[in-house]
């Protein structure tokens, strides 16, 4: 009999204990309130209050009960929004920190890509203009930022600079500078390409205005000037490769 009570008793104590704790959840968001969303960091694609007003649509629950990882995901689906860290603030306040992307180009053509290789797609009209473009498959905006990023940094020592950047379904990788030029580094060794341009930049900028360097040859390349160069008095002949010569 006694153990008959004692499992009763424990029964009750479940019961109390699950009623007390359904009233907790039903009532803590009018007991215990989130009043105020506090939005700090970077904000310059989007104000505080167009993040605060997203929260507050998808706010469920009081300062203790708050699914913190939904808030964090709904902050974080704006498009500028990198990372979003969020905390309660007793009694009644939400902290939300915020980092947005900062992009180093245009993607494609409707996106930014950041340092790192993220993609990201804010909404129209919110893409500078004034970026250096990118092209190519999403699964590749790791490897071509990271190229892109190297090979500015080498051009910038001679004093160019790229304009667009972009690599095909082939592989085959174009640079457009910002001088016009286009050098064409095709799907293989384009390092060592780039690299004989490199070597050879001064004497064609003193030699005239290309529009096109072909590096796809295996000992040299190919120029198309702009109107009007005298493309035969400056460049050493070694560094020019016949068009009948291999590409690839």
């Amino acid at each position: 009999m006694g153990a008959r009570l004692r499992a009763l008793f424990g029964v009750l104590i479940l019961l109390a204990l699950g009623g007390a704790g359904w009233l907790f959840l039903r009532w803590e968001p009018t007991l215990l309130p989130i009043r105020l969303i506090q939005v700090e960091g970077e904000v310059h694609h989007h104000s505080s209050q167009q993040l605060q007003e997203r929260l507050t649509e998808r706010l469920r629950g009081g300062i203790l009960t708050a699914d913190l990882v939904d808030l964090k995901q709904t902050a974080e689906e704006l498009p500028w929004v990198g990372q979003a860290t969020l905390r309660r603030v007793w009694p009644d306040t939400l902290r939300v920190q915020v980092r947005e992307y900062r992009p180093i180009a245009r993607w494609s053509l409707d996106g930014l890509v950041t340092a790192d290789g993220i993609v990201f797609r804010p909404h129209g009209g919110t893409i500078p203009s004034n970026l250096p473009l990118l092209e190519g498959d999403d699964k590749r905006a790791p490897e071509i930022t990271a190229r892109y990023q190297t090979w500015q940094a080498a051009l910038e020592r001679i004093d160019q600079g790229i304009e667009r950047l972009s690599v095909d379904p082939r592989g085959d990788w174009r640079l457009k500078l910002a001088s016009g030029a286009e050098l064409r580094l095709g799907t293989t060794l384009v390092e060592e390409r780039l690299a004989r341009y490199l070597a050879s930049a001064a004497q064609l900028e003193a030699a005239g205005r290309p529009l096109t360097v072909d590096l796809r040859y295996s000992n040299g390349f190919s120029v198309k000037w702009a109107p009007n160069t005298d493309s035969g008095v400056r460049v050493p002949p070694d560094r020019v490769a016949a068009r009948a010569g291999n590409r690839g």
